[in-house]
Protein backbone atom coordinates (compact mmCIF):
# COMPACT_ATOMS: atom_id res chain seq x y z
CA UNK A 1 0.00 0.00 0.00
CA UNK A 2 1.34 3.38 -0.99
CA UNK A 3 0.57 6.83 0.31
CA UNK A 4 -2.29 8.79 -1.21
CA UNK A 5 -1.12 11.85 -3.10
CA UNK A 6 -3.38 14.88 -3.40
CA UNK A 7 -2.88 18.55 -4.18
CA UNK A 8 -3.90 21.11 -1.58
CA UNK A 9 -3.85 24.31 -3.62
CA UNK A 10 -0.37 24.10 -5.23
CA UNK A 11 1.18 21.84 -2.58
CA UNK A 12 1.48 18.10 -3.16
CA UNK A 13 0.47 16.29 0.04
CA UNK A 14 1.41 12.66 0.79
CA UNK A 15 -1.04 10.94 3.14
CA UNK A 16 -0.18 7.58 4.67
CA UNK A 17 -2.74 5.47 6.47
CA UNK A 18 -0.91 6.06 9.75
CA UNK A 19 -1.48 9.83 9.38
CA UNK A 20 -5.25 9.25 9.36
CA UNK A 21 -5.04 6.78 12.23
CA UNK A 22 -3.30 9.41 14.35
CA UNK A 23 -5.96 11.97 13.45
CA UNK A 24 -8.95 9.68 14.04
CA UNK A 25 -7.76 7.69 17.04
CA UNK A 26 -7.95 3.98 17.78
CA UNK A 27 -11.74 3.46 17.60
CA UNK A 28 -13.61 2.34 14.46
CA UNK A 29 -10.43 1.28 12.73
CA UNK A 30 -12.26 -0.97 10.26
CA UNK A 31 -14.08 1.98 8.73
CA UNK A 32 -10.89 4.06 8.62
CA UNK A 33 -9.03 1.29 6.77
CA UNK A 34 -11.88 0.73 4.34
CA UNK A 35 -12.26 4.49 3.73
CA UNK A 36 -8.56 4.79 2.92
CA UNK A 37 -8.90 2.04 0.31
CA UNK A 38 -12.11 3.61 -1.03
CA UNK A 39 -10.28 6.89 -1.59
CA UNK A 40 -7.51 5.03 -3.42
CA UNK A 41 -10.08 3.35 -5.68
CA UNK A 42 -12.03 6.56 -6.31
CA UNK A 43 -8.93 8.55 -7.22
CA UNK A 44 -7.71 5.82 -9.55
CA UNK A 45 -11.11 5.71 -11.29
CA UNK A 46 -11.51 9.49 -11.53
CA UNK A 47 -7.94 10.56 -12.20
CA UNK A 48 -6.00 7.57 -13.49
CA UNK A 49 -2.33 8.41 -12.97
CA UNK A 50 -3.03 12.13 -12.35
CA UNK A 51 -3.05 13.54 -8.83
CA UNK A 52 -6.42 14.83 -7.55
CA UNK A 53 -7.04 18.34 -6.22
CA UNK A 54 -8.73 18.59 -2.83
CA UNK A 55 -10.69 21.65 -3.85
CA UNK A 56 -12.52 19.92 -6.68
CA UNK A 57 -13.76 16.88 -4.76
CA UNK A 58 -17.09 16.28 -3.08
CA UNK A 59 -18.39 13.14 -1.39
CA UNK A 60 -21.87 11.76 -0.84
CA UNK A 61 -21.74 9.25 2.02
CA UNK A 62 -24.22 6.46 2.56
CA UNK A 63 -23.77 6.74 6.33
CA UNK A 64 -22.42 9.11 8.95
CA UNK A 65 -19.89 6.81 10.64
CA UNK A 66 -17.07 8.85 12.21
CA UNK A 67 -14.36 6.56 10.84
CA UNK A 68 -15.39 7.10 7.23
CA UNK A 69 -16.01 10.80 7.80
CA UNK A 70 -12.66 11.41 9.47
CA UNK A 71 -10.69 9.50 6.85
CA UNK A 72 -12.36 11.32 3.96
CA UNK A 73 -12.05 14.67 5.75
CA UNK A 74 -8.34 14.18 6.38
CA UNK A 75 -7.73 13.26 2.75
CA UNK A 76 -10.07 15.69 0.97
CA UNK A 77 -11.17 18.33 3.52
CA UNK A 78 -14.62 17.87 1.94
CA UNK A 79 -16.55 18.33 5.18
CA UNK A 80 -14.68 21.54 6.06
CA UNK A 81 -15.37 22.86 2.58
CA UNK A 82 -19.10 22.01 2.79
CA UNK A 83 -18.70 19.26 0.17
CA UNK A 84 -19.41 16.19 2.33
CA UNK A 85 -23.02 15.07 2.38
CA UNK A 86 -24.60 12.13 4.21
CA UNK A 87 -27.57 10.45 2.53
CA UNK A 88 -28.82 7.78 4.94
CA UNK A 89 -31.41 6.73 2.34
CA UNK A 90 -28.86 5.89 -0.36
CA UNK A 91 -30.07 2.51 -1.65
CA UNK A 92 -26.79 0.78 -2.64
CA UNK A 93 -24.58 -1.51 -0.54
CA UNK A 94 -26.97 -1.92 2.38
CA UNK A 95 -25.48 -4.96 4.05
CA UNK A 96 -26.26 -4.34 7.72
CA UNK A 97 -29.42 -6.32 8.54
CA UNK A 98 -30.23 -3.99 11.45
CA UNK A 99 -29.98 -0.55 9.82
CA UNK A 100 -30.48 1.04 6.42
CA UNK A 101 -26.90 2.33 6.41
CA UNK A 102 -25.15 2.15 3.08
CA UNK A 103 -21.53 1.19 2.55
CA UNK A 104 -21.45 3.16 -0.72
CA UNK A 105 -19.82 6.53 -1.26
CA UNK A 106 -19.97 8.74 -4.35
CA UNK A 107 -16.86 10.75 -5.13
CA UNK A 108 -17.44 13.64 -7.53
CA UNK A 109 -15.17 16.04 -9.36
CA UNK A 110 -16.10 19.66 -10.01
CA UNK A 111 -16.21 18.68 -13.70
CA UNK A 112 -19.26 16.49 -12.98
CA UNK A 113 -17.47 13.16 -13.26
CA UNK A 114 -18.36 10.83 -10.43
CA UNK A 115 -17.76 7.30 -9.25
CA UNK A 116 -19.53 5.14 -6.70
CA UNK A 117 -17.24 3.11 -4.47
CA UNK A 118 -18.83 0.51 -2.23
CA UNK A 119 -17.60 -2.10 0.17
CA UNK A 120 -17.67 -5.67 -1.14
CA UNK A 121 -20.76 -7.45 0.20
CA UNK A 122 -18.95 -10.22 2.05
CA UNK A 123 -16.09 -8.16 3.46
CA UNK A 124 -17.73 -7.74 6.87
CA UNK A 125 -18.74 -10.98 8.64
CA UNK A 126 -22.23 -11.38 10.10
CA UNK A 127 -20.83 -11.29 13.64
CA UNK A 128 -19.63 -7.73 12.98
CA UNK A 129 -23.20 -6.51 12.40
CA UNK A 130 -24.47 -8.45 15.43
CA UNK A 131 -21.85 -6.94 17.74
CA UNK A 132 -22.30 -3.41 16.38
CA UNK A 133 -26.06 -3.69 16.95
CA UNK A 134 -25.47 -4.77 20.54
CA UNK A 135 -23.04 -1.85 20.92
CA UNK A 136 -25.65 0.62 19.60
CA UNK A 137 -28.22 -0.85 22.00
CA UNK A 138 -25.73 -0.67 24.92
CA UNK A 139 -25.98 -4.44 25.41
CA UNK A 140 -22.36 -5.49 24.86
CA UNK A 141 -20.67 -7.45 27.60
CA UNK A 142 -17.06 -6.57 28.38
CA UNK A 143 -15.92 -9.69 26.54
CA UNK A 144 -18.02 -8.79 23.48
CA UNK A 145 -16.68 -5.23 23.52
CA UNK A 146 -13.13 -6.57 23.47
CA UNK A 147 -14.06 -9.00 20.69
CA UNK A 148 -15.56 -6.16 18.64
CA UNK A 149 -12.49 -3.95 19.03
CA UNK A 150 -10.21 -6.82 18.02
CA UNK A 151 -12.46 -7.58 15.05
CA UNK A 152 -12.39 -3.94 13.92
CA UNK A 153 -8.60 -3.86 14.09
CA UNK A 154 -8.37 -7.16 12.20
CA UNK A 155 -10.77 -5.90 9.52
CA UNK A 156 -8.71 -2.73 9.18
CA UNK A 157 -5.55 -4.75 8.57
CA UNK A 158 -7.42 -6.96 6.14
CA UNK A 159 -8.69 -3.94 4.21
CA UNK A 160 -5.19 -2.53 3.98
CA UNK A 161 -3.53 -5.82 2.97
CA UNK A 162 -5.96 -7.29 0.44
CA UNK A 163 -5.87 -6.33 -3.22
CA UNK A 164 -8.15 -3.34 -3.78
CA UNK A 165 -10.68 -5.27 -5.88
CA UNK A 166 -11.24 -7.69 -2.98
CA UNK A 167 -12.21 -4.83 -0.66
CA UNK A 168 -14.30 -2.46 -2.80
CA UNK A 169 -16.35 -2.27 -5.98
CA UNK A 170 -16.17 0.72 -8.26
CA UNK A 171 -19.04 1.78 -10.54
Amino acid sequence: MTAIHIYDEQELVHIAFDDIRKYHGAKEMASVGVAYRMAEAAFEALYGMDVPERQELSIQAGQGCAGFRDAFEFITRAETRGKYFVDPDYPAARFDPYTKSSYAFIFSRATGEEVEVSLKKDFLPAVFYDLVKKERDCLLTQEEAETLETLKKDLCLRALELPLDEVVEVR
